[in-house]
């Protein structure tokens, strides 16, 4: 009776250690918690698993997700642990154009015992938390003015003819393609990604920095520089806040403005100045320089705080969110473990 104890328990720990052995783990850490807008960072999978096993690892496109995009998937590398097991690894370089709260969402790995094997096992990566910033500017130094576009050195009319024959061959050899193929399956075409835009602010500072440094509220075209500092509000507003300024009456704008819940006294100053602005054009009024350069710090200061403020607003919103999937997730395992308790 002992003995076929003791034979039994031999037996049990062959089992346990064996079942020990092949043991699979998968996880996926990026090098960051927070990056600036547009800032590529590293993502790096782990895959520990029996040498002998057979493993199909996921294909990326150029997302992994609508706000993380993926630069460069790098080669499966293998290292060996012991004789028995081996660690597998990937470098992915992500990035994201989109600010505040971004998720690297879950990634896959699928495995079998052999490539004979029908029985697939899935394993999963957590979801990573990542929070990307807008890009910093030092607002007190001074700004360096929009240089011109750069001329190449050659010139249109030296490329036209090349160009004409390569459209010309590219024609012909689409043309054969579908001809040859329009009783088949249609070819699926992906366009090319949009490039970032520049963000509404830096164009703002830009512009203003520009009427700093010239001091063009001295000038004696002084509708034009009330055009020049208006307009560039205007287009702010409508890069920044998505308000069709550029099309709208002052009081429009004001109205439109109000919407947004900013301070009454940056509201103010900026009503001020578009009021000046509209006695300068339309009853032509003569303010002093020192009345110009007022209405050049009222705008500055408008753009400036609008924009403190739309940052505020959109870490608000995202810490909104954030709690919102935590809410989701807590419920989402009460439900569970509800289930799991029936």
């Amino acid at each position: 009776m002992r003995k076929t104890f003791f034979a039994m328990l031999i037996t049990l720990s062959a089992i346990g250690f064996q079942g020990f052995s092949q043991q699979v783990y998968f996880n996926g850490k990026a090098n960051a918690d927070s990056i600036v807008v547009g800032q590529p960072f590293d993502y790096q999978l782990t895959l520990t698993i029996p040498k002998d096993f057979y493993v199909e690892w996921q294909q990326y496109g150029d997302t992994l997700s609508k706000t993380i995009e993926v630069i460069k998937a790098g080669e499966v590398e293998t290292t060996p642990i012991n004789n028995s097991s081996v660690l597998m690894t990937q470098h992915l370089t992500l990035t994201s154009f989109d600010t505040g709260y971004v998720y690297v969402p879950e990634i896959s790995v699928t495995y079998a015992e052999s490539i004979r094997d029908s029985i697939r096992r899935t394993l999963r990566t957590d979801e990573h938390e990542l929070y990307v910033s807008t890009v910093a500017v030092d607002t007190t130094q001074a700004f360096k003015p929009i240089k011109d576009v750069m001329r190449q050195g050659i010139t249109a009319k030296e490329i036209l003819p090349w160009a004409g024959i390569a459209i010309a061959l590219v024609g012909i050899a689409f043309l054969t393609y579908y001809l040859s193929r329009k009783n088949k399956n249609k070819a699926v075409v992906k366009g090319e990604k949009p490039k970032p835009t520049i963000p509404a602010i830096i164009t703002a500072r830009e512009k203003l920095a520009e009427v700093k440094t010239s001091e063009a509220w001295k000038t004696a075209n002084v509708k034009e520089y009330y055009t020049s500092i208006t307009g560039i509000a205007r287009e702010y507003l409508e890069g920044q806040f998505d308000i069709d300024a550029v099309e709208m009456t002052s009081d429009e704008i004001i109205d439109s403005v109000k919407a947004l819940n900013i301070s009454e006294h940056t509201l103010d100053k900026f009503r001020d100045t578009l009021v000046t602005a509209d006695f300068v054009k339309f009853a032509k009024a003569n303010p002093t320089v020192e009345q110009n350069e007022r209405a050049f710090i009222d705008i500055n200061d408008f753009v400036e705080d609008t924009f403190v403020f739309f940052q505020e607003e959109e870490k608000r919103k995202a810490e909104e969110e954030k709690n919102s999937r935590k809410a989701e997730k807590v419920e989402l395992n009460n439900q569970e473990n509800t289930e799991g308790t029936k």
